[in-house]
């Protein structure tokens, strides 16, 4: 078993290399997560038994729909951190790391919450822009 961030970060790389190459090769996910391509190949038959990824007979793999489905939830969770980090002018290197961590740790439960507030915080705060245009 993983764990839950270990398996979090390969899902994500998997899925955006996924979304670029169509297959993905151990040497690929190595690179990304500067890993050996031993450590790769043990994750990915972990992933694999938990049925995340399948493996084809030239070591490609691929998310399987549970993999795709838990990849776009953590890339949402990420892409969301980033975004706000970088919207409350937070360093990007900084913002990148956070956005990492914050993605693990928050609950469904909390992230949900926190992605309603500020998308109903920046709704209001456009809205009350646009009332305090002049007319032309």
């Amino acid at each position: 078993m993983l764990g839950k961030e270990k398996t979090e970060n390969y899902l994500k790389v998997i899925f955006r290399l996924q979304r670029i190459y169509g297959e993905v090769r151990g040497i690929e996910v190595a690179d990304e997560l500067n890993v050996s391509k031993t450590t790769v190949s043990i994750a990915v038959h972990e992933l694999e038994k938990e049925g995340y990824v399948t493996i084809d007979f030239d070591s490609h793999f691929r998310l399987t729909e549970k993999g795709i489905k838990r990849a776009k939830e953590v890339t949402e969770k990420y892409d969301f951190f980033i975004d706000l980090l970088h919207f409350l002018k937070v360093d990007p290197s900084t913002a990148k790391v956070d956005a990492c961590k914050l993605e693990h740790s928050l609950s469904e439960e909390s992230f949900i919450a926190l992605q309603t507030f500020f998308q109903n915080y920046m709704s209001a705060v456009l809205n009350a822009h646009n009332f305090t245009e002049p007319k032309t």
